[in-house]
């Protein structure tokens, strides 16, 4: 296979070249990735250790503008770090998932001579036709994200797999093959995947550092970096600094002091929080419980109002303590219907003082999301309130002025 390999160095030093003019976010990946030729894959794809693996019977059937595609989209893969990211997801679904970001971000990056006409690819236009999700939400979601909501489409998993003709580039376990490139040490040396992460995020970083000298970064492969190197606290955090942030305190010798009785001791005042819970017909009764669970965790320091609402918004139901909201909330939460925000949004912004927090909890299938008339009365609210916040368990929804960070219920009720 020697000469086969050969003429794989030389396809892989001329795309680097290209991809030094055009695309220069790939080009120290390039240079550090481990790749081997092998005939046990059938095309090209990725390993549980980042090796890049190539066909060389497969690529020699290539274009030069095809083999530039996979060239860059199969490095995108490892220095997005995919290999390490996709475990606990379904393989063919996170592949399908981070297929269509990678994709996308290639489009975006509007770089003439990079094109793959073998097969259908996979696109964030298919998976929304598939998912029903805008592909605008698309973009501004994860693959993980995306990737979850597939899995919870689990009735249209085939649909989307044989829409986009996936074939699977995330490859189970490790190929071996003739080394096509030794790949830099600093990867090439690593055992364990922890390790192996840990290095592609220092080389994505100076990846996208490169790039951005060099005056081409495109947005849509941005926001993939910022996936992988932009550390998301978990909403309950988001809560509670907010909220503490925008509470009053006090002190007086009347309370104790943890540092002595010469210091007067700290007390905050009860605040008030207003819950937008998203009762509407896609709601699961799993995740409604899991909302009025934060609803309770909220009324042991808190007056709670909570407005449930579908297509409209119901009565303000009240809780002064935790206890109250089973007995006076749960029983009395409506909904069913269609999902639609802005009856909410006036109501509590009518109801509601100036200070006061506001959490928002919906799945983010929204109707009326994207309406300017929707945008405007979230500003409102949010420049309103002391906090406003918006927990989403499926799809992100765009908030002016509110905090969003999703909502991993199953993995809070299984861990």
């Amino acid at each position: 296979m020697s000469e086969e390999v050969e003429r794989l160095r030389q396809d892989l030093r001329d795309i680097r070249i290209f991809c030094g003019r055009y695309f220069p976010f790939v080009v120290i990946p390039l240079s550090y990735v481990r790749i081997v030729a092998s005939r046990d894959v059938p095309s090209a794809g990725v390993d549980e250790r980042g090796v890049l693996c190539i066909n060389p019977d497969w690529w020699n059937e290539l274009d030069v503008e095809e083999k530039r595609f996979v060239a860059i989209h199969e490095c995108l893969h490892v220095v997005l770090c995919h290999p390490f990211r996709r475990k606990g997801f379904d393989p063919i679904i996170y592949n399908i998932a981070a297929d269509g970001k990678i994709n996308d971000s290639i489009r975006e990056a509007s770089v003439t001579g990079v094109e793959y006409g073998k097969g259908d690819n996979v696109t964030l236009e298919k998976i929304s036709q598939q998912t029903g999700i805008n592909v605008d939400v698309l973009r501004k979601m994860s693959t993980e994200e995306i990737a979850r909501e597939l899995e919870d489409r689990a009735a249209k998993q085939a649909s989307v797999a044989k829409g986009a003709e996936c074939e699977r580039d995330l490859l189970d376990g490790a190929v071996e093959g003739e080394v096509v490139q030794e790949g830099d040490k600093s990867v090439a040396g690593k055992a364990s995947a922890k390790e192996l992460e840990r290095e592609w995020k220092r080389i994505l970083e100076r990846a996208r550092d490169f790039a951005k000298q060099a005056g081409n970064m495109p947005a849509a492969l941005e926001r993939a970096v910022k996936e992988v190197l932009e550390v998301k606290p978990p909403w309950q955090l988001i809560v509670r600094f907010g909220i503490k942030n925008h509470s009053k305190e006090d002190s007086s010798f009347a309370y104790p002091s943890r540092r002595g009785d010469e210091y007067p001791g700290y007390y905050g005042y009860r605040y008030s929080v207003w819950c937008l819970v998203d009762c509407s017909g896609s709601i699961s009764e799993e995740e409604l419980r899991y909302f009025l669970g934060i609803v309770k965790f909220e009324a042991r320091k808190a007056d709670v109002y909570v407005i449930p609402w579908d297509a409209e918004s119901y009565e303000v139901l009240k809780a002064t303590k935790p206890a109250e909201v089973a007995r006076k909330v749960a029983p009395k939460m409506k909904g069913g219907g269609g999902t639609v925000i802005a009856p909410a949004l006036i109501k509590v912004y009518s109801l509601m003082r100036a200070g006061d927090a506001v959490i928002v909890l919906t799945d983010g299938d929204i109707r009326d999301a994207e309406e300017e008339k929707t945008k405007s009365l979230f500003r409102k609210v949010s420049a309103k309130a002391g906090f406003a916040m918006l927990g989403y368990t499926h799809k992100p929804v765009e908030a002016p002025g509110f905090a969003t960070a999703r909502i991993d219920f199953r993995g809070d009720l299984n861990g």
